[in-house]
């Protein structure tokens, strides 16, 4: 049986790593059969990959007939091409993380904002992505993993760090409106204040749990 020299403990299954501390383990020796079968997920990534590509290719077509549509508009091409990576980072992002929807949320929450921000630049910044897109994805992946968690029942322990994250990136929208880079306000405050109202209730409820969890990661 392996065994992590930093842990001292044994590790079943045909691990190369520690699943504690992540140090490499000792490969040389046999593995032993772990306790608990491995239990595939119904996913068939060809067919994803199929179903990506094949948008991907109308996606083009299509902004091919409009550029020669409206002749010289190369914003057209740009966007459909951003619009694809975009797609592309979304689905795989999702499958890599999918064994925890929290921290799928939370992924998308900072790729999807990172994009808009970026898209805005790209076709002439006009202050839409900070103005309405970063704040309306704040909300929605608060309010999301929030719903998601009690639907799905999950563990406290599953979510709960994912969760404080997204709230406390729910308060990015402050340096919005301190430089001035909205133009309205509205889904600035509604992204502040739910974040606000549930970083508080996290905090009051379940700080323990959190300590608790951040000492499991950083193997204190």
């Amino acid at each position: 049986m392996r065994e992590c020299e930093n842990c001292h403990v044994a590790v079943k299954g045909n691990r190369e790593k520690c699943p504690l501390c992540q140090t490499p383990l000792d490969t040389t020796k046999p593995p032993v059969a772990s306790s608990y079968p491995d239990v595939p997920l119904r996913f068939n990534k060809q067919r994803i990959t199929k179903w990506l590509a094949l948008l991907s290719l109308i996606i083009i077509f299509t902004t091919l007939g409009l550029g020669f549509i409206w002749r010289g508009n190369i914003q057209w091409i740009q966007a459909a091409l951003f619009g694809i990576m975009s797609m592309w980072l979304v689905v795989l992002t999702i499958v890599r993380k999918r064994r925890n929807l929290a921290k799928s949320l939370l992924y998308l929450l900072i790729i999807l904002s990172l994009l808009c921000v970026y898209l805005d630049y790209l076709i002439g910044w006009t202050g839409w992505s900070t103005t309405f897109a970063v704040p309306i994805f704040c909300s929605s992946a608060v309010i999301g993993m929030f719903v998601s968690s009690r639907l799905m029942r999950m563990k406290l322990a599953d979510y709960i760090l994912y969760l404080a994250a997204a709230a406390m990136l729910g308060l990015i929208p402050i340096l919005f409106l301190i430089f001035s880079w909205v133009s309205t306000t509205i889904p600035s405050w509604i992204s502040i204040g739910f974040s606000s109202l549930l970083l508080l209730l996290i905090l009051f409820f379940n700080g323990s749990e959190i300590v608790r969890e951040l000492q499991k990661r950083i193997f204190i």
